[in-house]
């Protein structure tokens, strides 16, 4: 845990530079991977040549400690620095639960803009969003714009949850009046998920429509890119947290059957594709 706090203390540390002297910083956020799951650390049944030439040229932590190993406490520790038992949070969030970080405090991205930084949170979120629960017809607010992110796209909870849209700064993409979410609504989702039992919203056709589970790696690398591009002339920080690994596996068809573990190993596959785009950008 020692270490966990050093990292965020580093943070805090960049943030106080001058403007001359202010590096770009980006923080890749993998979901649910395993710390054998890449080459630096023994693995050898998927190949992870991006991460493993991070390891190389950089730093690999081989003594460092999670302050949860459940998706949101996980989130909630490195963007607040607050350990999550003392918010009570021990398990994830889901479609009905407000946003879980105090917008009072100063999280790390808050930290970062007021010194300068522009800001994004691209990915999954699952912090949760209003002040009670998400209005996923209306303005989601607060959400990551009230914690120092100046732009926000992605996967609003989880990959196995409903609501099963992309979500961009305060709204669902694609959500149209005439065409609302529904709650106890069957959605049009793909057939994978309308298995898992999971259909508790339906309705917003037209949202729906726009995502696909095995595109959404793709999808945020684009976006991630595109942000990027407009930050030339300023110091920027990019938070860019993956659905890569967390169940259920849906890889991009390009990397399934690559790797030798079935569809859990092509996900790890896909999570390296995505930082080496990310390094090949920068």
């Amino acid at each position: 845990m020692k270490r966990f706090f050093t990292l965020l203390a580093l943070f805090f540390s960049i943030a106080a530079l001058s403007a001359a002297e202010k590096p770009n910083i980006v923080l890749i956020f993998a979901d649910d991977l395993g710390y054998g799951d890449v080459g630096c650390y023994g693995a050898t049944k998927v190949r992870t040549p991006h991460l493993d030439q991070l390891a190389a040229e950089g730093k690999r932590f081989t003594d460092a400690h999670s302050a949860s190993a459940v998706c949101t406490p996980s989130r909630y520790a490195m963007l607040t620095g607050i350990y999550p038992h003392r918010r009570g949070l021990s398990s994830p969030v889901f479609l009905k639960t407000g946003l879980v970080v105090d917008t009072s405090r100063q999280p790390m991205a808050t930290v970062l803009k007021e010194a300068g930084y522009a800001t994004a949170c691209i990915g999954k979120w699952h912090l949760g969003f209003g002040t009670k629960a998400p209005d996923w017809n209306g303005e989601l607010k607060p959400g990551p714009l009230e914690l120092g992110f100046d732009y926000y796209f992605g996967v609003p909870v989880v990959n196995s949850h409903p609501p099963f849209v992309y979500v961009e700064n305060h709204h669902v993409v694609g959500l149209v009046p005439e065409d609302p979410f529904v709650f106890g609504k069957k959605a049009k989702t793909r057939e994978f998920f309308e298995k898992m039992g999971l259909d508790q919203i339906g309705g917003a056709d037209a949202a729906h429509a726009l995502y696909d589970d095995e595109l959404v790696g793709t999808e945020l690398v684009k976006k991630s890119k595109d942000w990027i591009e407009k930050q030339k002339e300023n110091p920027f920080f990019l938070f860019l947290s993956t659905t890569n690994i967390h169940h259920p596996f849906t890889p991009h068809p390009r990397f399934q059957g690559t790797s030798d573990c079935g569809v859990y190993g092509d996900y790890i596959h896909e999570l390296d594709w995505i930082v080496g785009e990310m390094v090949q950008k920068l």
